[in-house]
């Protein structure tokens, strides 16, 4: 599976969904989680910075000869090898725009090493720009991401569309597996808002919400994400049964070759 976390804008928790994901999924084979944001978030979950010559934007850049496997950081986690970014590569990304490279860049880049894998997943920029074509042009499953603020349904909406116009134009042929909440608060009317509103919308949703907890935070602190740092905690299993979800999603998705995978919840 390559898994492209999206969000149509920042602050939802795209950055800790992508890296709990990951860790779950390093427990199941080798996984390469990719930052694809220039704000870094990513690696720094793992206690890792980039300079711009060992990161994706040198791996991305043309005028660079430094491979994927160059960049990779090996075992930032039991089973989990990390492509950190750096802030350059929003430049680099605008470069590979003007030059008609963009959209293949990434999918390009992992070629030589997809086999090492069993799972890749993609942490975006939190926007529906130019790097995240590049990322749902390497995926092949998306994942968006929604908070108990109502404005983030909309986000999910747009997510959606954007991945099919780029399915359209060929540029992807991802399946959308759903929005998972990464900050679920179920005593708020918000949250109930939100949850309807995504209803109405015939969108699939997945059943595991990530709970409000100070324990997310408090894994940031410690440059390590929560199912690793508070491996019996509530938001930790939360994030397990989501991952679970995912794996039952893709394999259905795939298999019928749906635009969209069934299941909502």
């Amino acid at each position: 599976m390559r898994l492209a976390v999206c969000s149509s804008k920042g602050g939802v928790g795209k950055t800790a969904t992508a890296a709990n994901l990951a860790a779950v999924l390093a427990g199941l084979g080798p996984t390469l989680v990719i930052d694809a944001d220039p704000q870094e978030s990513l690696g720094r979950s793992f206690g890792v910075t980039a300079n711009a010559a060992d990161s994706l934007a040198a791996v991305l850049d043309p005028d660079s000869e430094t491979t994927a496997a160059e960049a990779i950081r090996a075992e930032v986690a039991p089973g989990l090898s990390l492509l950190p970014a750096h802030p350059s590569l929003d430049a680099i990304g605008n470069v590979l725009a003007q030059q008609g490279g963009l959209i293949t860049s990434l999918r390009r880049a992992l070629r030589p090493i997809a086999a090492d894998y069993a799972h890749v997943v993609i942490d975006t920029h939190g926007d529906l720009g130019n790097l995240t074509v590049a990322a749902i042009a390497t995926a092949d499953a998306v994942l968006a991401v929604y908070t108990s603020d109502p404005g983030s349904a909309l986000g999910v909406v747009r997510t959606a569309a954007f991945l099919n116009t780029h399915r359209t134009f060929e540029n992807s042929d991802a399946v959308f597996l759903g929005a998972a909440c990464a900050n679920w608060d179920a005593t708020g009317a918000a949250a109930r808002d939100v949850a309807a509103a995504l209803a109405s919308t015939n969108l699939p949703t997945f059943e595991a919400r990530i709970p409000t907890s100070r324990r997310v935070p408090s894994a940031t602190l410690a440059k390590r994400p929560v199912v690793l740092a508070y491996p019996n905690s509530a938001v930790a299993q939360a994030y397990r049964e989501l991952t679970d979800e995912v794996l039952t999603r893709y394999a259905a998705g795939t298999t019928t070759g749906t635009g969209t995978a069934t299941g909502a919840g």
